[in-house]
């Protein structure tokens, strides 16, 4: 079947960069487009007015947690000390609120908060997303049958999906006196690792290739060298991206230098991680100081010549008193980047907005962080990380994933630059239509394949399971 989008104003894609095309058109046919322009000449079997309406592409979700995000709410910030330990960034947050939520959600819980944050993941305009699945001790004790329940509901919500299933040699916590102990798994987790590694074998490609794996090692302060080493060597056969978490915390940074004798970056070098399959979860703390231009050059090299990715979670670090120093810093290193949302809210425009804001604030330059430039590592960052040319993008060949915004409104009005716009001044609420794969999810702002108030209530009633729960 042929489709038609006519009226619109069209982000598209020319080979290089974004561009506006006003008016523009676009034509899908199945799941995958065959024509951007000014005009269309060609027969269509369906006709979709876009008058009042950006086109653009899906966003590429490239970092989050979609099973205990609805209970992180309220639990993760304003906790703490003015000075001392608990008021060093991320302390509280990574080392004590999150460990008891996780330990606190039994797998109804997460199949609740998992639905429910699809469902707005979709009414904010991520058509593709990264899940990074839960670790080991989370309730359910690794069980890889409940992976495969939420992978299962994800297939079924339409969305497209690289999901991982995390693993680790040892976990973390906060100590007694303000500090961070690790603890080891018996057999440093090999079974879950091997469960892991069987999920992402078997699971890769369902749902019409919608659903896709990757290989998710936990933090890397968790891992120890030879799983670390496994997972690239697993990661080559199966032919699958990695993501792992780092540059979270000063804490981390010092861990990884004290018990592995160099920085984090050599130790993605030294363990074969680095490469353009690979993603950081993060990037914060790559340095000492936090400032991305203290990297040594041979880091900074090698992270540029091996084309490894950075996702950037901007909101989670500011709303914690923390920046990215800086994404300015990164790109002119010549260094991927792409964007991700981590936790809440899901909304990549409210995180396309704050990836701006903090970067100009940073560098104190009008200039840094483009709107042009955030809004292509909402996209085609995301999907070159993966290594997937085909989304991103409006072009033909492309696959059939695209988002009609509404500028039709007092917010909107008028559009100067959409670029702008979009980064600046749109919210998920101007999203009112959502294609994926060539399907049509989201319409007139309602999610078609998710009970939406089924699923609100019940991760509201798990909520109260979760926090009930919780001991820290």
């Amino acid at each position: 079947m042929r489709t038609l989008i006519e009226n619109g104003t069209v982000i598209a894609w020319d080979g290089s960069r974004h561009h506006v095309l006003e008016p523009g058109v676009l034509v899908f046919e199945g799941n995958e487009i065959v024509h951007v322009g000014t005009d269309y000449a060609g027969a269509a079997d369906t006709v979709i007015d876009a008058a009042g309406r950006l086109v653009i592409p899906g966003f590429v979700n490239s970092h989050l947690h979609l099973t205990d995000t609805p209970f992180t709410k309220g639990h993760q910030e304003d906790v703490g000390s003015r000075s001392g330990p608990s008021n060093t960034q991320n302390y509280n947050a990574l080392y004590k609120m999150l460990p008891a939520v996780r330990k606190a959600s039994e797998p109804e819980d997460q199949y609740a908060g998992a639905q429910c944050s699809v469902a707005e993941l979709l009414l904010s305009g991520s058509t593709t997303i990264v899940e990074l699945g839960y670790d080991y001790e989370i309730g359910g004790g690794g069980d890889i049958a409940i992976t495969e329940t939420i992978a299962g509901m994800i297939g079924a919500s339409g969305i497209r999906c690289y999901t991982g299933p995390r693993y680790r040699t040892r976990y973390y916590g906060a100590d007694d006196s303000g500090g961070v102990f690790y603890d080891d798994y018996p057999n440093g987790a090999r079974e879950r690792f091997e469960a892991c590694v069987a999920f992402c074998q078997d699971w890769n490609g369902r749902y019409g290739d919608r659903l896709r794996t990757m290989l998710a090692p936990g933090q890397i302060d968790t891992c120890d060298a030879q799983l670390l080493k496994d997972t690239r060597r697993y990661a080559d056969q199966l032919k699958i991206p990695i993501q792992l978490h780092a540059g979270q915390s000063p804490f981390e940074f010092s861990r990884v230098r004290e018990t592995e004798g160099r920085t984090s970056v050599e130790y993605m070098m030294e363990t074969g991680l680095l490469g353009p399959d690979f993603i950081i979860g993060h990037g914060q703390f790559m340095s000492d100081d936090g400032n991305i231009g203290s990297m040594a050059k041979h880091e900074i090299d090698a992270l540029r010549e091996s084309k490894t990715a950075v996702c950037h979670l901007p909101w989670v670090k500011a709303r914690r008193g923390g920046v990215i120093n800086s994404i300015q810093k990164y790109g002119d290193l010549g260094i991927r980047q792409c964007l991700g949302t981590d936790n809440y809210p899901l909304d990549m425009f409210h995180e396309m907005q704050t990836a701006a804001i903090v970067c100009k604030i940073v560098e104190k330059s009008s200039v840094a962080a483009t709107c042009e430039d955030v809004f292509h590592m909402a996209t085609v960052g995301g999907a070159d990380a993966l290594g997937r040319p085909d989304l991103g993008r409006l072009a033909p060949g492309c696959r059939a994933d695209m988002v009609f915004v509404r500028i039709d409104t007092p917010r909107a009005a008028p559009v100067y630059d959409p670029f702008k716009f979009l980064v600046l001044a749109a919210t998920a609420g101007d999203v009112d239509r959502v294609i994926v794969d060539g399907n049509t999810v989201v319409e007139q702002g309602a999610v078609l394949t998710i009970d939406v108030p089924e699923a609100v209530r019940r991760v509201n009633e798990a909520s109260k399971r979760v926090w009930a729960r919780m001991d820290y």
